[in-house]
């Protein structure tokens, strides 16, 4: 049994469809990169614990992203999470009853939204059952050499940012978008003449931010792919807490290389739109003006890259804003 994103099922709902069906009391996950959408997606599984070690934490996670998952786990009692001192980029699914192992599977998809959600991209498949003792005997050595995520201290870490993106960025290190603002696209792009709905919205990226955040951007392969398979999903947290599902989707030419244009939510674009207008006090699918921006005392977005597909956005109100 070989299992894959297509446009009609991700992999992330096959987990949870697994979770759901099996006679099995946890999920032992161990992957080489952890995302904090599909952590908060399989939380909804009743009765299911989840106990996921991040197999290349100690090397890549970022003092952003290991708060949000220690956020994560704080709220959740039935998520354990555990960082390895071994670098493990495997990726195993395993569900367990008793400790004892029901059913794996394993492959190249990370537990990330990445790694779930794009078409084609990444595959899990059913390990046999007789092979249930040498996969655990690999597991028990990561798990050995595991701990607590509460134990880590991140290290601040040096940007490996362009000189032309330390000079422009803020101090944070984040950067910061073009005006939201425009008539019939960007936070109204639903009141345009596409075929979209008043209550979706996007985030632009221009040829020059690509140009000038190289970093944050990752380019799009030479092939136009299929359907959503062209399109990156990311887990995006805001400064207020939200999590969701994004995509970089759109096509733009950069010195060559394909990036996308724009950022949107996964499958529905009005997730983004009602979720900025909530933020600014406006009801959903209104035309969003230059003065309604200016009330709130900004039209743009911080955006900062805390780890695999993971990123942090900020659209918090400045206190010097309108009341």
């Amino acid at each position: 049994m070989v299992y894959y994103t297509s446009p009609n099922s991700t992999l992330q709902q096959q987990l949870t469809q697994l979770s759901e069906g099996l006679d099995c009391d946890e999920l032992l996950i161990v992957s080489g990169y952890v995302g904090p959408g599909p952590l908060m997606n399989l939380t909804l599984v009743d009765g299911i614990k989840l106990n996921v070690i991040f197999g290349l934490a100690t090397e890549s996670v970022s003092k952003q992203l290991h708060e949000e998952l220690l956020r994560i786990e704080n709220e959740n009692k039935r998520i354990k999470i555990f960082y390895s001192n071994v670098p493990s980029h495997v990726k195993i699914y395993m569900w367990r009853k008793k400790g004892v192992p029901v059913y794996c599977v394993n492959g190249s998809a990370n537990f990330t939204s990445n790694g779930l959600l794009k078409p084609f991209r990444e595959i899990l498949a059913l390990v046999p059952a007789s092979q249930f003792k040498s996969i655990m005997s690999y597991v028990k050595l990561i798990q050995d050499e595991s701990f607590s995520l509460r134990e880590f201290v991140p290290k601040v870490k040096t940007s490996s940012v362009t000189e032309e993106e330390e000079r422009i960025q803020p101090m944070d290190g984040s950067f910061l978008t073009g005006s939201l603002y425009a008539e019939k696209s960007k936070i109204n792009w639903g009141h345009g003449n596409a075929h979209t709905h008043p209550r979706d919205a996007y985030i632009p990226i221009s040829s020059l931010d690509v140009k000038k955040f190289p970093h944050l951007f990752p380019p799009k392969t030479e092939s136009r792919g299929l359907g959503y398979a062209d399109n990156d999903p990311i887990d995006i947290i805001w400064d207020d807490g939200v999590v969701m599902t994004g995509i970089l989707e759109g096509t733009q030419n950069v010195n060559g290389e394909r990036y996308p244009n724009k950022i949107g939510t996964y499958r529905d674009k009005k997730i983004l739109g009602d979720y900025l207008r909530g933020r600014m006090g406006l009801a959903q699918g209104v035309f969003v003006t230059e003065s309604d921006f200016t009330k709130y005392g900004r039209d743009n977005v911080g955006i900062k890259k805390i780890g695999d597909s993971t990123y942090q956005f900020d659209f918090s109100r400045p206190s010097t804003a309108q009341p």
